[in-house]
């Protein structure tokens, strides 16, 4: 009896001695099958900056305009993402809101971009029909990622509205993003 007690504590020993087999162990890069994507690539942050007037009939309303922002970010890819930018536009009751797609250049922490957008944007110039139409952008920027969960957006977008006057405007917007932990989260999955 002693000497099977005895055989079973080495035996025990033995296994609690070996290294058990742990995730963090296993490399999944072995598999060709697998892709590696973000958990949670959804951001949403505010934003300010400045449009300067270009041409004449929107620099007779106001040379500069500060802007206000709401902006929202959706990365799709490792280059590819898109977003909603809502803006208010001081002085006046100026508005307006773009969706943009951006190609990222590079994916590190500093990602360089350029992008388009349209949608809608109003300079308050009297009467609502003449300082209303759709908008369209051309822009670049830079993306940094400050912490896991906040990134800094640097951007400077030329905008052009359709309306009366064909109001035309160049800027410079920051805006910080922020999104859940899970955004810079990475998963292995299986490429179908």
């Amino acid at each position: 009896m002693a000497i099977r007690t005895l055989a079973l504590a080495a035996l025990l020993g033995a296994a609690v001695a070996a290294t058990s087999a742990r995730a963090e162990d296993l490399n999944l890069n072995e598999k060709p099958d697998t892709v590696q994507a973000s958990l949670a690539p959804y951001s949403l942050g505010l934003g300010a900056g400045v449009v300067s007037a270009v041409n004449d009939e929107l620099s007779a309303r106001s040379a500069a305009f500060l802007k206000l922002s709401v902006i929202q970010s959706v990365q799709f890819t490792d280059h590819v993402a898109a977003g909603l930018d809502l803006d208010w536009l001081l002085p006046g009751q100026n508005w307006g809101g773009d969706l943009t797609l951006d190609y990222l250049i590079l994916t590190g922490a500093i990602k360089p971009f350029v992008g388009i957008g349209g949608g809608i944007r109003y300079f308050d110039k009297g009467a609502f029909g003449d300082g209303i139409g759709a908008s369209g952008t051309v822009h670049a920027g830079l993306i940094l990622d400050v912490m896991d969960e906040m990134q800094l957006r640097i951007r400077v977008p030329f905008h052009v509205v359709a309306n009366k006057d064909m109001d035309q405007g160049v800027g410079l917007d920051v805006g910080f993003l922020f999104s859940s932990p899970l955004r810079t989260t990475k998963v292995k999955k299986l490429k179908y």
